[in-house]
């Protein structure tokens, strides 16, 4: 499966206030500015649209199923072809000549519809990320020394570069790893989002992801036993767990109310025979885990112990 790795750079002009987890705010900001620069329509709900399946707004965020998938019969949506990965760190207050810095990655098709993002990001310095308050500049989009899109002269100056992603053989035994959840992880298990972390639930919500992912956003879906894999998570062991429950709030424009989150961050350890589990845990850094991936949520970082 291809992905892309973006950081997109802004220059902030004005004093500028945003929330301590700036996630659900950038991705409310480039919603906003994709339907504004991409729909027909902007009257209408996606939902009542005749080109719900052709629109780009509609791919990249709010990804209807495709007629005649195989799999998700029960839903309308399917996992978002993109993750916003906001700057970790609390600061609130900003003033002109600051940076604001933040990953993008994209996924499958969505690579193909780079300059809408960065007509969208352009559109979002311009209105600002809080309803109009604190201008912006969009400074760069970079690949690492890579410069993709410069701010200044507005134009693209080199071609995105792919990585492929795909479950590779483990090379050696692991017995031990540490996984240290950077932001809220939110696991939805039996109905109800996860108080607590056995492997079995991080596991099979993780390749639940990544299956789907590759199922939607690749040529080749994965060929695995699932089930057997999910079983033999279960005999992993917790050795310690240190998790801080986070709770906090942010305003959805898409369903025009305030909404309420909890997510653990923090680290955990984890003991048995971990070598099969180790590939699908690497590609998890890169595409998160849980609810709410798409604005940063479930970013973690595998560390292996023995």
């Amino acid at each position: 499966m291809k992905i892309a790795q973006l950081e997109v750079k802004f220059k902030v002009i004005g004093d500028l206030i945003l929330p301590p987890y700036k996630g659900p705010l950038i991705r409310n900001a480039f919603g906003a500015a994709l339907r504004k620069i991409s729909c027909p329509f902007k009257e209408k709900e996606c939902k009542e649209c005749l080109l719900i399946n052709k629109c780009v707004y509609s791919f990249i965020f709010e990804t209807p199923r495709p007629e005649g998938a195989q799999i998700m019969r029960k839903y309308k949506n399917i996992p978002h072809p993109f993750i916003i990965e906001p700057p970790i760190d609390n600061n609130t207050h900003f003033q002109p000549n600051d940076t604001i810095l933040f990953k993008l990655i994209l996924i499958g098709k969505a690579i193909d519809f780079l300059p809408y993002f960065l007509y969208s990001f352009e559109l979002m310095a311009e209105k600002g990320f809080n309803k109009g308050k604190g201008k912006l500049a969009l400074s760069s989009i970079n690949q690492g020394k890579n410069i993709i899109y410069d701010g200044k002269d507005k134009i693209v100056k080199n071609q995105l570069k792919e990585k492929i992603l795909k479950i590779e053989k483990p090379k050696k035994v692991v017995k031990k790893i540490e996984v240290n959840f950077l932001t809220p992880l939110r696991i939805l298990y039996e109905g109800k989002i996860a108080q607590s972390l056995d492997f079995h639930i991080f596991f099979r919500n993780l390749l639940r992801r990544i299956g789907l992912l590759f199922y939607f956003y690749s040529d080749k879906p994965l060929d695995i036993n699932f089930k057997q894999l999910i079983d033999k998570a279960k005999d992993i062991k917790t050795e310690k767990a240190n998790f801080e429950r986070l709770n906090w709030h942010y305003y959805s424009f898409r369903q025009k109310r305030l909404v309420k989150m909890e997510g653990l961050v923090g680290k955990v350890i984890y003991y048995g025979n971990l070598t099969n589990f180790i590939p699908y845990l690497k590609i998890g850094e890169k595409l998160h885990v849980g609810k709410g991936t798409a604005f940063g949520l479930g970013k973690y970082k595998l560390k292996i112990l023995s």
